[in-house]
């Protein structure tokens, strides 16, 4: 309680400093409750002064909704892959998980990032929210709204880690528009101060063993090959990333990398993503478990393997990947983080982004297999 006193007493201080960025609102171009924006993406849309129904497509763009504590009954229609018709093996989204009444909302396309025109319509949305990491698609949202009618607010949905300024910069302009202000400038404050709660702790440190995470998720699941050169837990906690060395990787922060160099890097510490579970063949712990060549690395030998949460489903939960720094912070300098139980931090983030401690929804969801510290038989 007394590391949640002090984060949210920095989350106070910094929200006061905030402002808005730089997307901001113009004054109104009537009288008639309409104003024009400028969205992340650097189109001038004239939307409702106050809207009163909403639409979002884009892959996972529910989540900032989400993150803003948008009263879903203002809601009308979804992104396909966040509607019930996508049907998942399994629900690895925290903002999924606390809203599962998200599922009822109706789909405004018939997949991934697509607007059915006449859905849209008949959603009776005041606005639709698009969601993208460039401006590719400002032709598609133009068309959109000229054929419909329905204002288009284009906004950036990438990686927190690697894109904080554009994403906090999106979550102040969707809370300006939708009222929620306070709200986003409290969400951008309180990342701030765990990030500079989690830095403050490994100051002046460095951890002496290498460190590589495997499992890693993008357009589809993965074994111990898809790792992250970027992994935040490893760069904010001063780790020393094996995989930092390859510098071609996807928005998300995944590359892939050949079973030669995991073996050549051999790392002393394996972290296994457990979307992982999902992939063909099992994935990386099948793999660490019945490859004869992965039974020699130092980790695996050592006992050294450890298991974190999905951090990466249709595109980045940084919640998840905040609440997973502090477990492998655990690991990797215990005496640094002993005060932390990486479960009960786990739910005290994910309580205040999404609105409800869904770690154990995400550990049954991977076999219940979430911060284990992974045994292999040596026979």
């Amino acid at each position: 309680m007394k590391n949640l006193s002090l984060i949210l007493a920095v989350a106070a201080i910094l929200a006061v400093v905030l402002t808005a960025g730089c997307v901001t609102t113009d004054s109104p171009q009537s009288g008639d409750g309409m104003v024009t924006i400028t969205d992340a993406f650097g189109r001038e849309v004239t939307i409702p002064e106050n809207p009163e129904k909403i639409a979002v497509v884009g892959s996972g763009s529910m989540r900032y909704f989400v993150y803003l504590g948008i009263d879903l009954d203002d809601v009308c229609a979804v992104d396909y892959q966040d509607s019930a018709l996508n049907i998942q093996t399994v629900n690895l989204r925290p903002y999924a998980l606390a809203n599962p009444e998200i599922l009822e909302i109706p789909e405004v396309g018939p997949a991934k990032g697509v607007v059915d025109n006449e859905k849209l319509l008949m959603s009776g949305a005041d606005i639709l929210f698009m969601g993208g990491a460039s401006s590719s698609n400002a032709e598609v949202a133009n068309e959109i709204q000229e054929k419909t009618g329905v204002p288009v607010v284009m906004f950036f949905t990438g990686n927190y880690v690697t894109d904080s300024e554009k994403i906090q910069d999106t979550l102040l302009m969707l809370g300006e528009i939708l009222g929620k202000e306070k709200r986003a400038k409290d969400l951008i404050a309180y990342f701030d101060a765990v990030e500079a709660d989690l830095k403050k702790r490994v100051n002046g440190l460095s951890a002496e063993e290498t460190v590589y995470v495997g499992g890693v998720a993008y357009n589809g699941y993965h074994g111990l090959d898809g790792t992250d050169p970027t992994f935040y837990p490893f760069a904010i906690l001063n780790a020393d990333n094996v995989a930092s060395e390859i510098t071609s990787v996807s928005q998300t922060g995944y590359a892939q990398v050949s079973k030669e160099k995991i073996l050549e890097w051999d790392p002393d510490f394996i972290i296994v993503d457990l979307s992982t579970l999902t992939a063909a063949e099992g994935g990386a712990l099948v793999e660490l478990k019945n490859d004869p060549s992965y039974k020699e690395l130092t980790a695996v030998k050592n006992s050294m393997v450890y298991t974190v949460n999905p951090h990466t489903s249709m595109n980045v939960n940084y919640e998840t990947t905040l609440a997973n720094t502090y477990f492998i912070g655990k690991i990797l300098y215990p005496e640094q983080f002993e005060d932390i139980d990486p479960v009960k931090k786990a739910d005290e983030i994910y309580s205040f982004v999404v609105g409800e401690p869904v770690f154990d929804l995400l550990k049954e969801n991977v076999d219940g297999l979430s911060y284990q510290r992974v045994l292999f038989d040596r026979q």
